[in-house]
């Protein structure tokens, strides 16, 4: 994973050319700079991992005698509050987007903003190279424990994530373990599930635009989900996997894909593994069939049952089976979305209350990563759980995005509140919502004039559409048509539909429901 990394920090491919880090902040109050200083520095003294280098052919260092990363101090305090939320909204959006420099041994960044009352926020950013997601909690829990107990111990661990390293490689038995899982693999790559076929966005930027969709479940839908996931025989990740897979698979119209899932897992090598600071994750490549379940509740244990098998083969890292995938094909393949579930988490919640009682709530986390479009996690927190998506629209279209994180939502909220809701097909679409009749007809009417593509109320409408479009509304609706003047600024379903139904005093939805109903009926 860490070469991955860095060969995606240096590819200039499309969904390239990022840093893989995880950036959160925690909105708190009344924290002292200096005390919070010292409490960095001696985080660094413990892992020395966050000092980690990385030179220009990708090797890595520690050096012993590197000083502690610097804590940035912004006071904010004297500030209007109309400049405040601008500066904080500049600041969140620049260490979005960051890449820490590695060649000089920062694989970390820690910031505070000191803002009016009291109130404070701290920001802290983490290169996945050096901290998985798993890690970065250690360093947020250590953070707090220093802060909190300056007195705290602050000598590294007598083993380190190299260390690990050394002994997950070491040994005859660990190379069979590997053999065998690549001969599995090999004998199930012929048939294996395509990338997920997401739309593409259709203005795409040159620059990477990543932003952060999040929604959170009440604790009483947590326990409802963990005792539906009790009553299917399977973990409450799987479950959320599952219904992950199909509200995607909804989405994209395909029954099969695949899905990038991340594995956590720290093998037992070296005393204390629990509390070192590296990067340890693997990443199961996942094939998702829903035409072979006939419900939500038997692809949930479908779903369960695959999961032990790439469990027990995961000595074939899910790199080696990408790059034996695009070998296979002779193109390079992709895993674009990823899915991570959080709910059996060690202490049961993503932070503990101490975290919470020093530096806050955690009020905002992104990620991004190289050749990454959707990163989905779902993780238990503050008692409920917390949903959140990481999207990058400079690819995919953020209206079509936005429906798809929605849908999601609403299918946990539903499978929560009715066990019966388990019982619906995984690839049946949800009734069409008739709130919009003109926008649902023009969607229907650019499917049919772009065979092959995913359309959506945000897909752009190209001249050749604009033209058949027009020609039917003058047919059917000639009041709402549009003139070619009109598609200068109406280039979407969802605009046109605004100008139609505007121009025809409603008359345009009448028409939508015939024509809708006709299609269907047809």
């Amino acid at each position: 994973m860490q070469a991955a990394y860095w060969v995606g920090r240096q590819s200039s491919d499309a969904l390239g050319g990022v840093a893989a880090h995880l950036y959160g902040e925690f909105d708190g109050a009344d924290l002292e700079p200096e005390r919070l200083r010292d409490a960095v520095s001696g985080l660094c003294r413990l892992h020395p991992m966050l000092r980690l280098r990385v030179d220009a052919e990708g090797c890595q260092h520690l050096d012993p005698t590197a000083g502690p990363l610097p804590l940035d101090i912004e006071d904010m305090r004297q500030l209007p509050a109309e400049a405040v939320e601008a500066r904080l909204l500049a600041k969140r959006r620049s260490w979005s987007h960051r890449r820490l420099d590695l060649g000089r041994g920062e694989a970390a960044a820690f910031g505070l903003s000191l803002l009016p009352d009291g109130a404070c926020r701290l920001h802290v950013d983490t290169d996945m190279i050096a901290v998985d997601p798993n890690s970065f909690r250690i360093v947020i829990e250590d953070l707090a424990r220093l802060y909190e107990h300056p007195g705290w111990p602050q000598a590294p661990a007598s083993h380190g994530f190299f260390d690990w390293l050394d002994q997950a490689g070491a040994g005859s038995e660990g190379a069979k373990r590997r053999e065998r899982d690549r001969v599995w693999w090999r004998a199930r790559l012929a048939d294996f599930p395509p990338a997920p076929d997401l739309p593409a966005a259709a203005h795409a930027s040159a620059e990477p635009a990543s932003e952060r969709l999040a929604a959170r479940l009440s604790p009483d839908e947590r326990h409802a989900l963990e005792r539906r996931a009790r009553d299917l025989r399977v973990t409450p990740s799987v479950l959320v996997l599952g219904l992950f897979a199909a509200a995607l698979g909804r989405a994209t119209g395909q029954a099969r894909f695949r899905l990038n899932v991340p594995s956590f897992w720290r093998a037992p090598l070296v005393s204390e593994v629990e509390g070192i600071v590296g990067e340890f994750s693997n990443v199961l490549i996942f094939g998702v069939d829903l035409a072979a379940a006939a419900t939500l509740a038997e692809l949930c244990r479908d779903i369960g049952r695959q999961m032990v098998e790439l469990i027990a083969h995961d000595a074939y890292p899910g790199v080696s089976v990408m790059r034996d995938l695009s070998r296979l094909s002779g193109s390079v393949q992709t895993a674009p979305v990823v899915f991570t579930a959080g709910l059996g988490l060690s202490g049961g919640e993503l932070f503990s209350e101490a975290v919470r009682r020093v530096f806050g709530p955690m009020n905002w986390v992104i990620s991004q990563g190289p050749q990454v479009a959707v990163d989905a996690q779902v993780a238990a927190c503050d008692g409920g759980i917390l949903i959140n998506w990481d999207i990058r629209l400079d690819a995919l279209p953020e209206a079509w995005v936005r429906e798809t994180f929605e849908a999601y939502v609403a299918l946990l909220r539903e499978v929560a509140a009715r066990q019966e809701a388990l019982d619906a097909a995984p690839n049946t679409r949800p009734p069409r919502q008739l709130a919009d009749p003109t926008k649902d007809m023009l969607v229907r009417l650019l499917g049919r004039l772009s065979p092959g593509q995913v359309v959506h109320e945000g897909s752009v409408i190209n001249a050749a559409a604009q033209a058949e479009i027009t020609r039917f509304l003058d047919r059917y609706c000639s009041i709402g048509a549009p003139s070619r003047s009109d598609f200068d600024e109406v280039v979407t379903p969802r605009s046109l539909a605004r100008l139609v139904r505007a121009r025809s005093g409603g008359a345009s939805d009448e028409i939508a429901r015939i024509f809708l109903e006709t299609i269907d009926a047809g």
